[in-house]
């Protein structure tokens, strides 16, 4: 588990099992399996017309429906957009009132370092920079990064909607 931000931190399910117990910590489950599945009680595939299909919260905790592959499809930017939307007012809500942040996925080195990433540059973090030098602010401060290509390519499709019209509306 890393510090990325203040109070934000990058891990691993492992991680999770460790601070699972603290009363001050809000944890954002970037993986399907297990989190998303537990927390809306299935197995293999749910369909896409169930109300919990993008993301499902439990208190302190929120589980996306999120799976990490090499294949990209513009096709979910819309989905991704709206899921995103929704985790990142989660995490504001939580760390304004002074939480500790873990995001994590599986393994710690594709989901959820992208999505922190979005967040955190979200914050300001990068000084509202481009995508690739906030990807390589991000490599330098959390070295496992090791992106798969559908996350990657999602984050920064969607990059202009999450931070730079964030530098337009600090700007006005």
């Amino acid at each position: 588990m890393k510090e990325i931000y203040h109070d934000i931190f990058i891990g691993n399910e492992r991680d999770y099992y460790i601070i699972q117990r603290e009363s001050n910590w809000a944890v954002l489950h970037c993986c399907k399996h297990p989190f998303h599945c537990q927390f809306v009680g299935y197995r293999g595939n749910l369909p896409s017309t169930h109300p919990d299909y993008a993301l499902k919260r439990i208190k302190n905790e929120m589980a996306l429906n999120l799976v990490d592959m090499d294949r990209f499809s513009e096709n979910y930017l819309s989905f991704n957009r709206d899921m995103f939307t929704t985790a990142f007012s989660f995490l504001d809500e939580y760390r304004l009132q002074g939480y500790k942040i873990l995001i994590h996925c599986n393994q710690g080195e594709s989901r959820a370092p992208t999505i922190g990433l979005l967040y955190i540059a979200r914050l300001g973090t990068f000084e509202y920079a481009d995508f690739d030098t906030s990807v390589q602010k991000l490599r330098k401060m959390y070295p496992a990064y090791m992106p798969k290509r559908n996350i990657f390519l999602t984050v920064k499709s969607l990059w202009r909607d999450f931070v730079q019209n964030m530098t337009e509306e600090v700007n006005t």
